[in-house]
């Protein structure tokens, strides 16, 4: 722990808490881990609604610009000279970013002007958010290469799985790749804390004991596919298969997505827009789910499979991408085509059979759960052993 607390890490990002997405969790959850492990200070933008004081690690906040279409504040470090004189006069080992834009760039001159090394997580695959705002597939890789580029100034990158290493190739990353795990900060429950989560559960969402349920957890955007999903819900309902599906979450496409799922005549007993649901309240609905549903191709991980497996509840992936990371089809989730039927027809699968489903959701906590705390050990790891490399590269050029 002393050994540790002599690590001094700067971790930065463009957007951050109260605002919240699976980047901001990663990060929130790799602070409360390592505040008292190492020397910490998260550099992020302001934001209104902002109140630090309840957070146990320290935060310098910048200037921040508020993006309505993102309906995110976004930071502007280099236009605050007082965070700029704050981040210079502070002494770090090791500069830890987790997004590419503006803080990678003050990231990365931080970490130029100080001698030590900088390294980013690649998180998210931004290739089909350029495609969806340009429209025209050359000028969107023109900014995906460009993104390659800025990632190729870090020392090493951190990455979750081979699908998103080969992700990170394809931008054009050359560079050294670490392999990382992300986790969830909720407890592995026991079988008796998940019947009892199911009981209130039923209590609360008004659900009767053997009703269908289907879970959704996440921003509500298009690139979430959620919309795919309610297609192949249609299917599943014309069938004659009677369930709730639940979609937890905000985003700047819930309105056009609950026009969508009444535009496909589903009711509001049917598919329910819970909004932002407290955090207590997520051990009860991952705990009643019978299955996650979560076929995004935008995710690169998708923590909400975690989430649900600490509660024994498998999940719907689609094949060959990087949510379905280390799923088994059949054994611990289910993976489908990227078509509708297919998709309709795996939900279906899944669920013919409650008592192989039961036992395919606990094989799903035994395989895929673990925690922020276990994560963030192998990120100590991580960071002993790139501060030390740089150190020794840093004395051999100068021999």
């Amino acid at each position: 722990m002393e050994e540790n607390k002599n690590i001094r890490v700067m971790m930065a990002m463009d957007v951050y808490l109260p605002d919240v997405d699976g980047v901001i969790q990663c990060m929130h959850n790799y602070c409360m881990n390592l505040y008292d492990k190492c020397t910490l200070v998260a550099t992020v933008p302001r934001h209104k609604k902002a109140d630090d004081s309840k957070l146990p690690y320290k935060i310098v906040r910048c200037k921040s610009l508020y993006i309505p279409i993102l309906r995110q504040y976004y930071c502007l470090p280099n236009a605050d000279r007082k965070f700029k004189k704050l981040v210079k006069e502070a002494e770090f080992d090791i500069v830890h970013v987790h997004s590419p834009f503006n803080m990678a760039k003050f990231a990365l001159k931080t970490a130029k002007k100080k001698g030590i090394p900088c390294v980013a997580t690649f998180h998210s695959n931004f290739r089909p958010i350029f495609q969806k705002v340009f429209k025209i597939k050359w000028l969107a890789e023109l900014f995906v290469k460009h993104l390659g580029r800025r990632y190729n100034k870090f020392d090493k990158i951190f990455v979750c799985s081979d699908k998103v290493a080969e992700q990170a190739r394809s931008f054009g990353y050359k560079g050294d790749i670490i392999y990382l795990p992300y986790g969830t900060e909720l407890s592995k429950a026991s079988s008796d804390e998940i019947a009892a989560n199911v009981a209130k559960a039923n209590e609360v969402f008004n659900l009767k004991e053997d009703e269908l349920v289907f879970l959704y957890v996440g921003r509500v955007m298009k690139l979430k596919r959620i919309n795919f999903t309610l297609d192949a819900l249609k299917i599943v309902k014309e069938k004659g298969v009677k369930f709730k599906f639940y979609v937890v979450g905000k985003g700047v496409d819930l309105e056009s997505t609950q026009k969508y799922a009444k535009k496909l005549g589903f009711t509001d007993d049917e598919v329910i827009f819970t909004g932002f649901l407290e955090r207590e309240k997520f051990p009860l609905i991952n705990s009643r789910a019978n299955l996650l549903l979560f076929p995004s191709l935008y995710d690169n991980f998708g923590l909400v499979k975690v989430e649900a497996a600490a509660y024994d509840t498998a999940g719907v992936f689609v094949k060959d991408s990087c949510a379905g990371c280390e799923i088994v089809d059949g054994e611990n989730g289910f993976l489908c085509d990227d078509n509708v039927e297919n998709y309709a027809e795996t939900i279906m699968r899944a669920v013919a059979d409650r008592d192989k489903l039961e036992q395919i959701g606990k094989n799903a906590g035994k395989t895929l759960y673990i925690n922020w705390a276990q994560c963030t050990d192998k990120l100590m790891d991580a960071y002993k052993q790139i501060i030390e490399e740089y150190k020794q590269n840093k004395e051999n050029n100068d021999k």
